[in-house]
């Protein structure tokens, strides 16, 4: 091995074809790269409210901070909530100080991560494979399922990943390279970086991030190269970002430990406690549909790395080393006793880098690039199938058919793609594949979202309950916690649960089930919005409604 100043694995390039792009062609893929990162990553996150139990809960924890100047102790109702470190409230604050209370604040954490860990990776991908790899990365990765999905909703999953990205995209020099240039930027980017992840999401970024590079570095024989990253400079800058947050929070809130490092790490990847329990292969059909539609491009990969070993040309492969960050995510959860979607997310990015190096790769090969092509277009064909047969959502209000025009436009493009990849050109197909995506997801945000609002999100419910409330206290009685939490975030309160000592005249969001068990406990019902399956207003009253039980 040739060991200058930056050398790499040449067999782990791109062989595209000599000579760059026309000034027009490269204005054209940087215009299609700019509006498909628009329509993936920013547009349409006020379209539907926040959604499930984390959501609301987040994003109220965010704005109480916003407004109380604590930016130590995240609080939700006043009371402290200690499941999750600083960094998402943090962020999140400042975007409600500046954007103001609404979605956009609440979600602005995940779509900085996204736009940050797609520059940080675009980076990485020109600077170790060249710009046909990373041109491609810039489609693939916000028009992926995953990225796309999780980039709109106000948890800690896409930031969290985002810190992991920065760290991938700072170490990946230093292990990589013998002599890199700037080791001393890289070593405080990587301390800061994962500094970051644990503020984002506690030990399990020291834990993700070391053991992925370690078994990177394995894989691309660069290990003793990784005592780099252990340096005073990585170990200080890390200290002096990750650690001043936990001390302070311990200090001012003695249950922290148990209640965070506990309870929320050790039981929650050791026990079943939180009842999130999937089976071991579960994360399989996760990364599949999650890495949609570039799913055919994981058999290129999947090529790609087979001749890597076979000609031996692992050493210093950075594709060797991102697989890394590929593999230890994927099995270190898998072996956990709690599963959930956002849990593999950190894979993704290096994932993503990985198809793209190998769609580049393929672009040499005509045989290979007409596969890739047609097999994207089948999943385009899968995807539009499923969108035409939809049986639609009745309880949402939305019919059979109403999201057939998605299908349709899939259909196209599983058409134009299939046409384009059969003449091998890779590009162009990924280009029309990630277009359509961003045009679909426009399409849905204009449509059909604000039409599915009412069901999944409880921005509306909040809104009527509001207006018939005028100002009198707003209960509930058994609402699944996802609406109870969502409800309080829209109210600004915490809401009290009906009881059949509540004085009449109560005004209560409930539903169904709820209110046939208040009508056992003896209560008269007036319905006065039925909103949703999940959500319906109704007041207490002598004269109203009762359940009648026969003899």
């Amino acid at each position: 091995m040739n060991s200058t100043s930056d050398h790499i694995n040449m067999a782990d390039h791109d062989n595209s074809p000599p000579g760059p792009p026309d000034t027009t062609t490269t204005r054209v893929r940087l215009a299609i790269a700019v509006l498909v990162t628009y329509v993936c990553l920013f547009n349409g996150l006020t379209a539907f409210g926040l959604v499930g139990p984390d959501e609301p809960r987040y994003a109220a924890i965010a704005r109480d901070m916003a407004v109380s100047d604590d930016w130590v102790t995240p609080r939700l109702h006043g009371e402290p909530w200690l499941e999750k470190p600083i960094l998402y409230y943090w962020v999140a604050a400042v975007g409600y100080r500046v954007f103001g209370d609404s979605e956009w604040a609440a979600r602005l954490p995940s779509v900085a991560g996204a736009a940050t860990s797609m520059l940080a990776l675009g980076w990485l991908a020109r600077r170790f494979y060249g710009g046909p790899t990373a041109a491609l990365f810039v489609l693939l990765f916000p028009s992926s399922i995953a990225i796309l999905v999780f980039a709109r909703a106000a948890t800690t999953d896409m930031l969290f990943s985002a810190t992991l990205a920065l760290a991938l995209a700072s170490s990946a020099p230093l292990v990589l390279l013998r002599q890199p240039r700037g080791t001393l930027g890289y070593q405080i980017g990587f301390g800061a970086a994962l500094g970051l992840a644990v503020l984002a999401k506690g030990p399990a970024g020291v834990v993700l991030a070391g053991s992925a590079i370690v078994i990177g570095a394995l894989l691309a024989r660069r290990l003793p190269l990784v005592w780099r990253l252990a340096g005073p400079w990585s170990l200080g800058t890390f200290a002096l970002v990750a650690l001043p947050w936990y001390v302070l929070c311990a200090l001012r809130n003695p249950e922290f430990i148990q209640v965070f490092l506990i309870s929320h790490n050790v039981e929650r990847f050791l026990t079943p406690v939180f009842q999130h329990q999937q089976p071991f292969w579960y994360f399989a059909p996760v990364l599949l549909l999650g890495l949609a539609p570039w799913t055919a491009a994981i058999v290129a990969t999947v090529y790609a790395a087979a001749t890597t070993v076979t000609r031996r040309d692992w050493v210093g492969s950075p594709s060797m080393f991102l697989a890394g960050w590929v593999i230890f995510p994927v099995v270190f959860f898998s072996l956990s006793q709690s599963k959930l979607p956002g849990y593999v997310l950190p894979a993704m990015p290096a994932a993503i880098i990985l198809l793209a190096r190998a769609l580049a790769l393929a672009m040499t090969r005509p045989a290979a690039a007409r596969a890739v092509g047609l097999g994207t277009a089948a999943v385009l064909a899968v995807m539009a199938v499923a969108f035409l047969v939809s049986p639609g959502v009745a309880s949402a209000g939305v019919e059979a058919g109403a999201v057939r025009p998605l299908g349709v436009l899939l259909s196209l493009a599983t058409v134009a793609t299939g046409y384009v990849g059969s003449r091998g050109r890779i590009h162009a197909g990924v280009a029309v594949a990630a277009l359509t995506i961003a045009l679909g997801l426009w399409q849905l945000n204009a449509t059909l979202m604000p039409r599915l609002d009412p069901g999944i999100s409880t921005r509306v419910t909040a809104r009527e309950a509001r207006h018939l409330a005028d100002g009198e206290p707003v209960r509930t009685y058994a609402l699944h916690r996802a609406w109870q939490y969502g409800l309080e975030y829209y109210l600004h309160r915490a809401l009290p649960e009906w009881t059949s000592d509540t004085p009449s005249g109560a005004l209560v969001v409930t539903n169904q089930r709820g209110m046939r068990a208040m009508q056992l406990e003896g209560a008269g019902i007036v319905v006065l919005r039925n909103v949703s399956a999940d959500a319906m207003l109704v007041r207490t009253d002598p004269n109203g409604e009762r359940l009648t039980i026969g003899p």
